[in-house]
């Protein structure tokens, strides 16, 4: 079966359990999703980061909860560039090893004979569940760091009760006096890292912001399938004529491709600048890395407008679990509600574009 026929097949039955199902989990390793941005070395493929902006909305599309696990343990693998090449091989030797975790750095570090122990906790854990090492942003007497620890040092704690993306088992996990060793802890601003490439020119942080508006892209283009599909079948009741010959329905249908059109272009061109930028090993310059970031905060906002209206336009359908336009109402607003893509980074940019000199040291 096709990659994304069989996630839109278990898509129900990991929505009720509240995570992946098994079969997904394997395809997805099989097919290599988790280290498509990932060195060669490590089994990845070294993707260009406009091919992977498509191909998570893609993945989305036909779930949502599948592509986000898909997009977050994808960028939880990008450490395999910063990380020391013997650290690197330690958590990356294995190809099908899954890596996810929080960079958030809620982990408090204190210094042990080679390295740190370490007692935190953190939330929004997606993925941690199924993964093999867990990424944890801890501060330590020298900053924060991108720590990674081993899945046995990890206590998972039942918390994941969301309204949308209910299959990504985004609990919160914790450690306790957990030692790390110095080679497992990595800042990828200013560092040099342990393999060179694009990747590691590019913005860091606006990596999960690309990831998580790409989500939100695929899971509207979804609600666009379904009403559309929904529209040629059904006329409601009381109505003479079906959904797709009613002309308001016809009118939103059609704003509502423009309008997604026109935000996943925003995103493209805008995300194929920066990436040009890395590919020519120059530092991305602030107009740049502010224009990408407002494309990926105006395509969560759109995407949610867009499945909100093909919601609406099911009218009574829409509601039962059955819909996947319910399931698409839901898991996008979930998504859009990061605080990387949050409407407050629209100012940024204005405010860099009309000389007030705004932080940019996230973006």
């Amino acid at each position: 079966m096709d990659l994304h026929d069989l996630i839109r097949a278990e898509a129900p039955v990991a929505e009720r359990q509240g995570a992946l199902t098994e079969p997904v989990l394997t395809a997805l390793v099989d097919h290599g999703v988790h280290r498509r941005i990932a060195p060669k070395r490590y089994g990845g493929a070294e993707l260009g980061l406009p091919e992977w902006n498509r191909e998570v909305q893609e993945l989305s599309r036909a779930d949502a909860s599948t592509g986000w696990t898909a997009m977050t343990t994808t960028i939880s693998s990008s450490l395999a560039w910063y990380l020391p090449v013997e650290a690197a091989d330690e958590v990356f030797g294995d190809p099908r090893a899954l890596i996810a975790g929080t960079a958030a750095p809620l982990g408090k570090a204190v210094e042990a004979d080679g390295g740190y122990r370490v007692t935190g906790r953190w939330g929004w854990g997606s993925a941690v569940s199924y993964s093999s090492w867990v990424i944890g942003g801890t501060l330590t007497p020298v900053g924060p760091r991108l720590a990674v620890y081993p899945r046995a040092d990890v206590t998972i704690h039942d918390t994941w009760h969301a309204a949308g993306l209910r299959a990504t088992s985004s609990h919160e996990f914790s450690l306790e006096n957990a030692f790390l060793p110095l080679r497992r802890a990595v800042w990828p601003i200013g560092v040099t890292p342990g393999i060179e490439g694009p990747i590691t020119v590019f913005p860091y942080f606006s990596f999960l912001a690309v990831g998580v508006a790409s989500v939100c892209l695929g899971v509207a283009r979804r609600a666009i399938d379904e009403i559309e599909a929904l529209a040629v079948e059904k006329t409601p009741q009381y109505a003479r004529a079906r959904l797709a010959e009613q002309t308001g329905v016809q009118l939103e249908v059609a704003l509502m491709e423009a309008r997604l059109s026109a935000a996943a272009a925003f995103l493209h061109e805008a995300l194929s600048t920066a990436w040009e930028h890395a590919v020519n090993s120059e530092q991305a310059p602030e107009p740049v890395r502010a224009r990408l970031r407002l494309a990926c905060s105006f395509a969560a906002g759109e995407a949610t407008d867009v499945a909100q209206k093909a919601f609406a336009a099911g009218g009574g359908t829409s509601v039962f679990e059955e819909s996947a336009l319910q399931r698409c109402l839901r898991d996008v607003h979930v998504a859009a509600q990061h605080a990387v893509v949050s409407r407050r980074l629209l100012e940024t940019y204005s405010m860099l574009k009309l000389g007030l000199s705004p932080d940019m040291t996230r973006f």
